[in-house]
């Protein structure tokens, strides 16, 4: 009987799990999909022989791309880290699964990202095809692999926040219980002098 309520219990908190990273990878998708839309592409000036040339101001896109994935990642991994841990409460194993979670949904986020702006610029990777002369819109990139740290690293930061400013765990003494009650909460009675 014990038994099967374990396994149980088990693949109750396995299924919890799944469904949450299931939504963390379907708000990373969003996001990515946010990312695409919202990240400036760099324009270059085509040299000839597939040499570009990044024209003035247009290098700093490449940091504005990287920077607001960043972002958009910590924000979702701030947010979701407090609403998983204030709706289960916590302990280490959750813990991990909400920073897992967090690495899930950006991981997805790049993905899609990527993915739809590549869309969005169809055939601007590089400027090999193009006419000497000509501007050019390269697709937004991200470009390092360590851009989805942010997300399940503002999570960690987010739960150790959130430990740090917990209150203690609630009082479970009774006062009518004289075994449990805590003689500091007991009433000022006036003690008799006889007694």
């Amino acid at each position: 009987m014990v038994d099967s309520g374990v396994r149980r219990a088990s693949v109750q908190r396995w299924t919890q799990w799944a469904r949450w990273t299931v939504v963390a990878a379907a708000v990373g998708a969003v996001l990515g999909v946010a990312w695409a839309l919202l990240a400036p592409p760099r324009h270059v000036g085509v040299l000839g022989d597939g040499r570009a040339a990044v024209l003035t101001g247009e290098s700093l896109h490449r940091f504005d791309a990287v920077a607001l994935f960043a972002l958009v990642t910590a924000a979702a991994g701030v947010v979701g880290a407090a609403a998983v841990w204030r709706s289960v409460g916590g302990t280490p194993r959750r813990a991990l699964g909400i920073v897992a979670s967090a690495a899930v949904g950006s991981v997805c986020a790049a993905g899609v990202g990527l993915g739809l702006a590549a869309v969005r610029f169809p055939g601007a990777t590089d400027a090999t095809d193009a006419a000497a002369g000509t501007v050019v819109a390269l697709a937004p990139e991200l470009a390092t692999p360590m851009v989805v740290i942010p997300g399940p690293l503002a999570a960690a930061v987010t739960l150790v926040v959130l430990v740090a400013f917990a209150p203690d765990d609630p009082d479970t003494t009774d006062p009518d219980d004289p075994d449990t009650a805590d003689p500091d909460d007991a009433p000022d009675t006036p003690v008799s002098p006889v007694a």
